[in-house]
């Protein structure tokens, strides 16, 4: 089978490409990307998609610009509409102290899916070869990545296409050759001083004279092999992580026990899920965070760990996950009748004759006469006490015979005055301005927990 019809098959197998596709080719100039522009070029119209060209000048080399001018010039002599953009890729790296390689990638993304919403267009073609796929293998494998990273690159994620993924540098090499197809050379790619460039050329060749002269092809099996099996691990883990991650507005609550009964491998992976749905990716997420998180599950109430933007809280039962807020949140608010917001809570509050309403939690009933105190809903302070039937108690100890976290006392509203407090809404009330005989009218505050 020729080279164009493996690629082709590669296409339909992975259904990288659908009728009436409009596609972005990233063009370097390099003889990847070249020959992925010649091959998709060539078989646009069989397929039935548009392409159109972007090259992005990094600014880092002294052959940026020509470079620029070649994708240029190859993208009007086939009369394909080309982009370009001219970044600073060292500055931005500096500035946000990434590496030049991220720095690079999140420039040259940025400005593909500009051109994409500009132009109308749905995906982007990159020329990832069967030999990076083998270099970002070791590259995982040394950083101790887990089996996604070993996994490698997929043929599409997201609006990304890799149609080259079974194509070796040789056989791209060979194809241009052959058909006397023109390219530059990116000299950063000879110069082995980062470790992409060091595998590609010192340690694999080093594997290939002395170990295993076809070690691109067992690495390419050995990531086949761990694919399916991520398949299995992923179906697993869907089942458990929907039976167990309970999402809300809030946030996120996971049962301690029914968490506790999973093997370890079943928690490494629902934690890990957890991490990149909260994180929008799986970079960064490293397995001491996931078993640091663990850990959390067999520690004490009120045990507590930070991930990036996000808190695990161990509450009783539950871990709870919430967002940290940077916002200064209204620590109180005027009490008034009809209805009110506060925090997470909605209270509705009217006024009735019909004095014999029967209480509860989340229905308390007071004589109307509370009316004339200067009421107020606020957040507990350190001290807060409550005056109960013959005795007071602090509110601290009414949340904990409650089982309600600490972080999420802060939402109850304190019904109080510069005096006392009458109420912990939806959970208990003084026994301050209590209905009695003598009531001709009764003030109901209703309150409702919304998730």
């Amino acid at each position: 089978m020729d080279l164009i019809n493996r690629i082709k098959n590669t296409i339909i197998r992975e259904n990288l490409i659908q009728e009436n596709d409009k596609i972005l080719v990233g063009l370097s100039g390099g003889a990847d990307s070249v020959f992925l522009f010649n091959v998709l070029y060539e078989i646009k119209e069989e397929l039935g998609f548009d392409i159109i060209t972007c090259h992005i000048n990094h600014s880092y080399r002294d052959t940026a610009v020509r470079d620029e001018e070649f994708s240029r010039e190859i993208s009007e002599e086939k009369n394909i509409k080309f982009f370009s953009k001219k970044v600073d890729m060292k500055q931005y790296s500096i500035e946000n102290s990434i590496s030049l390689e991220d720095s690079g990638r999140i420039l040259r993304y940025k400005y593909f899916n500009d051109i994409l919403k500009s132009e109308n267009y749905n995906k982007i073609a990159v020329a990832h070869h069967k030999d990076d796929q083998v270099e970002t293998f070791f590259l995982h494998l040394f950083r101790g990545s887990g089996i996604d990273g070993l996994c490698g690159m997929q043929y599409k994620n997201k609006n990304i296409i890799r149609p080259l993924l079974d194509i070796s540098k040789s056989d791209i090499f060979k194809y241009l050759e052959e058909n006397n197809i023109k390219f530059v050379t990116d000299e950063t790619n000879l110069i082995a001083d980062v470790q992409r460039n060091k595998i590609r050329l010192e340690m694999l060749p080093y594997i290939e004279e002395n170990f295993n002269n076809s070690i691109n092809e067992s690495i390419c099996r050995t990531i086949n092999i761990l694919k399916d099996s991520k398949e299995i691990i992923d179906d697993v883990t869907n089942l458990e992580y929907r039976k167990l991650i309970k999402k809300s507005n809030e946030g996120y609550t996971i049962d301690v026990d029914l968490f506790c009964k999973e093997k370890i491998s079943v928690q490494r992976n629902i934690i890990r899920k957890l991490l990149i749905e909260l994180n929008g990716s799986n970079k960064d997420i490293r397995m001491v965070y996931i078993d640091d998180i663990i850990d959390l599950f067999r520690l004490k109430n009120g045990s507590k760990y930070v991930f990036k933007d996000y808190s695990f809280f161990k509450s009783y039962d539950k871990v709870i996950i919430r967002k940290n807020s940077n916002n200064k949140e209204i620590n109180s608010i005027k009490f008034e009748l009809g209805e009110i917001e506060f925090a997470n809570f909605r209270i509705n509050s009217y006024l009735s004759t019909n004095v014999n309403i029967k209480p509860s939690r989340n229905k308390m009933v007071f004589d109307s006469d509370i009316l004339s105190r200067n009421l107020i809903l606020r957040k507990r302070k350190n001290g807060d006490r409550i005056k109960l039937k013959g005795f007071t108690k602090k509110i601290k100890d009414i949340f904990i015979d409650n089982k309600v976290s600490k972080i999420e006392r802060d939402n109850y509203p304190i019904l109080t005055d510069e005096e006392n407090v009458y109420a912990i809404l939806s959970l208990k009330r003084s026994n301050f301005y209590m209905k009695n005989s003598n009531s001709k009218e009764v003030l109901i505050i209703e309150v409702t927990y919304e998730k």
